[in-house]
């Protein structure tokens, strides 16, 4: 078994630190296989060695969502923050100074925690299938899809979408001291994971913002997966262009989600083809003609719902610039205050 030390990797290769649940159980101590064991109530593993412990409990995971639906009942919001921060995240740890629950799957070295590949990959799969089921409450996907759509919002707009979504009534204190432990809140925004706050200032922000508000609740439900977006030709002619590139071809669907989920936080379309660059780097992409592949970007960039846009596509504002979609927004502001907004349901 090899060593896991970070002591001679650079950042970036700590921050893509691509290692199955396997490679990390088999850093643990028995007893703390034995403790993941009850919790998940798996059978026959008291006398079992630790690489078939390692293997009962792989398998156990993995056959079904059982293990987490388990896994969510007494994960804390703390640990949960952190978990969510790393399934948007198209890296594998993050920083983090504190210790964590075996059963969690997350595991902490060096003043990182680690999320095995496999289990992300689980966990994403687990999170879309939940979004379809009501098994998650009306509440908890309000703020999650708001945060995959909006990327940060106010909380003047998030009480406006539980008036409407979820028939609320609460004022935006009330709902600010509900999301605390829950999300990262900051002068009055509601922040997507990905966003450091310590960088982030509110300062002036609502007046200037504008927020695209999907029809339906239905809609506005798809968000609830983060790599949500809604179909385009542009999009479909860059995906297309980039299937002949990518080197392992089971990591399609990674590829594709990474490049759409980049897409909505980039505010400068000049940054776009540094999105292919670093998977070329990272061997994920063979190297590709960067003019063409701009044009394409570009073309697709301008149909997905921008985060620093409010969740509008660049193709729907007449002039993308800040100062002129500020004035837009103090018009409509106007004028939506007016509407009917009663609660749509599913």
């Amino acid at each position: 078994m090899s060593k896991f030390s970070l002591k001679h990797m650079t950042e970036e290769e700590i921050k893509h630190y691509e290692q199955p649940l396997a490679f990390y159980l088999q850093h643990e101590k028995i007893e703390t296989l034995k403790n993941i064991c009850k919790y998940y109530q798996i059978k026959g593993y008291s006398n079992k060695k630790k690489d078939e412990q390692i293997d009962l409990i792989v398998s156990h995971v993995f056959k079904d969502f059982t293990a987490a639906d388990r896994m969510f009942e007494n994960m804390s919001v703390e640990d949960y923050n952190v978990l969510n921060h790393l399934l948007i995240a198209d890296t594998f740890s993050t920083e983090a100074e504190r210790e964590m629950p075996a059963q969690n799957f997350m595991f902490v070295k060096e003043g990182r925690v680690f999320i095995p590949a496999d289990i992300k990959e689980y966990l994403r799969r687990y999170v879309v299938e939940k979004s379809q089921s009501q098994q998650q409450s009306d509440e908890v996907k309000l703020l999650v899809s708001a945060v995959n759509l909006y990327g940060y919002f106010s909380l003047a707009h998030y009480r406006l979408l539980a008036e409407r979504f979820t028939g609320s009534q609460q004022t935006e204190e009330q709902l600010a001291e509900e999301l605390q432990g829950i999300a990262t809140v900051k002068d009055g925004f509601v922040l997507n994971p990905l966003i450091e706050a310590a960088h982030f200032s509110g300062m002036g922000i609502e007046s200037k913002r504008q927020y695209y508000i999907p029809d339906t609740w239905e809609q506005f439900q798809h968000y609830f997966a983060f790599e949500y977006y809604e179909d385009s030709p542009e999009i479909q002619a860059l995906l297309r262009f980039l299937d002949s590139y990518i080197i392992d071809t089971e990591q399609q669907k990674d590829v594709q989600d990474t490049i759409i989920v980049m897409m909505k936080m980039i505010d400068n379309p000049a940054n776009l083809t540094a999105i292919l660059q670093d998977m070329i780097d990272q061997n994920v992409l063979r190297a590709l003609d960067m003019n063409q592949a701009s044009v394409l970007m570009l073309n697709a960039y301008q149909t997905v719902r921008n985060w620093h846009l409010g969740g509008y596509k660049m193709i729907e504002m007449k002039q993308p610039v800040p100062r002129v979609i500020n004035k837009r927004v103090e018009k409509k502001s106007k004028k939506k205050k007016k509407k009917n907004i009663s609660r749509i349901k599913k």
